[in-house]
């Protein structure tokens, strides 16, 4: 009996050392967030709620495949500190943990953070209950007031300008199509041979997205994983909704779209605001109910 006993307490003390091992030094915070720190800087400043965030950022799922990543866009990628969004460690905890040039790691539930933080429905591909990981770098902070007289600045710019951007990439580009009555460009470039989609269809698609400058801000092709959403119900921008819905399953296209049918003056993670998208889009599935 004592012999087995020793065993039971021998296997249980292994099993502890590989979880130790295995948990790559991540620790709890008291808020339920799992999280290493890579560099710190204590005597520097922590964010405010209110206060706006520059940040490197990017976040994978747990077998390394990368959602986002601030490393391939060429703006500052900025974020608004607000209250937590759920509970159980969040990405607003992870923000309040961190001072003004720290890096660090987080692990956040992929439910909770699409759901909760990002307020959309978790994507098919991901598994609601693994984790994400998110790499961090807080660069700077502004407070409302600074961050409202940079973006007052910004916004004029980018609204006086962005017409002239348009203007020149359509000519830069031999575009030659009218746009439509809300001011989209839609160039077929294979027309597909099955369904068109309609309001309330499933649909399937790959795409690319780059600014008018060509830099490309996200890809589906490279998470291998095609988007999937319900055409015409406001799940996406307004220009995907309406250029989607003139393809046909099997066709692809290039989707040329004003602000007004994107973000408009909204800064949108990588998106400043008043930017003319451009996206590469294959219609691979159509569903209807």
């Amino acid at each position: 009996m004592k012999k087995n006993y020793l065993i039971i307490i021998v296997f249980l003390f292994a099993l502890f050392v590989v979880s130790c091992k295995n948990s790559g030094d991540f620790k709890t915070h008291e808020t339920g967030l799992e999280y290493k720190i890579i560099a710190e800087n204590p005597d520097s400043v922590m964010p405010q709620i209110g206060d706006i965030l520059v940040l490197k950022l990017k976040y994978t799922r747990e077998n390394d495949s990368i959602l986002f990543d601030t490393k391939e866009i060429q703006t500052s990628f900025r974020m608004k500190m607000d209250e937590p969004s759920h509970s159980g460690g969040c990405i607003e905890d992870a923000f309040g943990m961190m001072h003004v040039g720290d890096s660090a790691i987080f692990k956040i539930n992929a439910k909770d953070f699409f759901e909760q933080t990002k307020e959309r429905e978790t994507p098919d591909f991901i598994k609601p209950d693994e984790k994400l990981i998110f790499y961090i770098k807080l660069i700077k902070i502004f407070n409302y007031k600074e961050w409202k007289v940079e973006r007052e600045k910004m916004l004029i710019a980018n609204e006086e300008q962005e017409m002239d951007l348009l203007k020149g990439y359509l000519q830069r580009t031999s575009t030659k199509v009218e746009p439509t009555e809300s001011g989209l460009y839609f160039v077929s470039n294979v027309e597909g041979k099955g369904k068109q989609p309609k309001k309330g269809d499933n649909v399937s698609v790959h795409y690319t997205g780059a600014f008018i400058s060509g830099k490309p801000f996200s890809s589906s092709y490279e998470l291998n994983e095609p988007m999937k959403f319900r055409l015409g119900i406001n799940e996406v921008i307004e220009g995907w909704d309406q250029g989607i819905a003139l393809m046909k399953e099997g066709g692809s296209a290039t989707l040329i779209i004003p602000s007004k049918l994107a973000y408009k003056d909204v800064e949108q993670g990588p998106i400043p605001p008043y930017s003319t998208l451009v996206f590469e889009i294959e219609l691979l599935s159509v569903t209807s109910y």
